[in-house]
């Protein structure tokens, strides 16, 4: 009998042991949501957002360095002129949504595109651009967003008449070069690099 009873004790340990765990993993389940924590309400999956948070600042000047292994592209950024464009670049940046993506399509003479999760020209952050801001001027080495996460950058001796009602987000001002020698990459004929164009990191620089 001695043993039968220290056999259901074990049993009920085992039981609430398990209980307990399933109760944990299910209070888990809503931490992880958001529900118990202060977790951005923004953020609807891994790289997906319902809206850009507001991260620009009054009075800061903004430029960015794109990080590749190609070499650094440094873009001055006009967010005094395209502050919503701007502002989804830096949210995004600052959520390491462009690190480990690729230059996607490289058209000579026209484009170099990034920021698309897909590598197909079909992602996005899951929100738009609000756009009906200042239409600036496209011209050599401008940047523009093509959607709220997806820019592209005018190379030298581009033909710019497609590209005039684009967003513009700032200017390179210094790795013209790499932009010239990406422009340059062998492509396939859906214009996909053959090798992949990989942004290491986005550096956002304030002064």
């Amino acid at each position: 009998m001695g043993l039968a009873k220290d056999m259901v004790k074990d049993n009920k340990k085992i039981l609430l042991l398990t209980l307990g765990l399933f109760i944990m993993s299910i209070i888990g389940v809503f931490l992880l949501r958001g529900n118990f924590l202060n977790v951005d309400p923004a953020i609807v999956g891994p790289g997906l957002y319902t809206e850009a948070r507001n991260v620009l600042q009054e009075g800061v000047d903004y430029s960015a360095v794109i990080r590749s292994e190609y070499g650094d592209i440094e873009i001055e950024l006009y967010e005094n002129d395209s502050p919503n464009a701007v502002n989804s670049f830096l949210f995004l940046s600052g959520e390491d949504f462009y690190d480990g993506l690729t230059f996607y399509k490289v058209i000579p003479n026209f484009v170099i595109q990034a920021g698309d999760q897909n590598g197909d020209g079909t992602g996005d952050p899951g929100y738009e651009l609000e756009t009906g801001e200042i239409q600036l001027k496209v011209e050599e080495y401008t940047v523009c967003m093509a959607n709220a996460s997806q820019f592209f950058i005018v190379p030298q001796g581009a033909d710019i008449t497609e590209l005039l009602n684009y967003p513009v987000l700032g200017k390179v001002t210094n790795g013209f070069a790499v932009v010239d020698t990406i422009e340059k990459v062998a492509i396939d004929n859906k214009y996909k690099p053959i090798n992949d164009i990989t942004i290491n990191s986005v550096l956002i620089i304030e002064k």
